[in-house]
């Protein structure tokens, strides 16, 4: 994996934090400036979901670093990434609505993004519990 196993976790804190940065201004963007996606509607969730899949990934990696010691850490911290992450998913569909900006809320919108969340926690889970085995492994 090379550079991104070097990063340290207050590294990848400030990537999570400009992540969510980055796809609150990606909301703000008027809807004017952004192609028409017509017959590539798909494409338009594939990308809510692939924003969300970071996002969820780049908070699970903050709070729940590898080869972290805590029993039961993973599970509080994915419910706690699912939680706000799900907030944040659909609070960033209010705020396009809110927006002067000719943006609308799209529950569809929302659920590719919850979905890309659910996603990348479950991912993370499963490396992060083949990480801990492949430790206990070498003891």
């Amino acid at each position: 994996m090379g550079f991104l196993s070097r990063l340290s976790t207050e590294h990848y804190r400030w990537l999570a934090g400009f992540w969510t940065i980055a796809i609150v201004a990606a909301c703000s963007i008027p809807a004017a400036s952004l192609s028409p996606l017509g017959p590539a509607l798909s494409a338009d969730k594939a990308i809510h979901a692939g924003l969300f899949a970071a996002f969820g990934t780049l908070w699970m990696r903050t709070v729940c670093p590898p080869r972290d010691e805590s029993p039961g850490l993973f599970r509080r911290q994915a419910l706690r990434v699912l939680g706000a992450g799900a907030l944040f998913a659909v609070g960033t569909e209010f705020y396009q609505h809110l927006l002067p900006l000719k943006r609308t809320a799209d529950p569809y919108d929302a659920l590719a993004n919850g979905i890309g969340l659910l996603l990348s926690v479950i991912t993370y889970g499963v490396f992060y519990r083949m990480g801990r085995k492949v430790d206990e492994s070498r003891r």
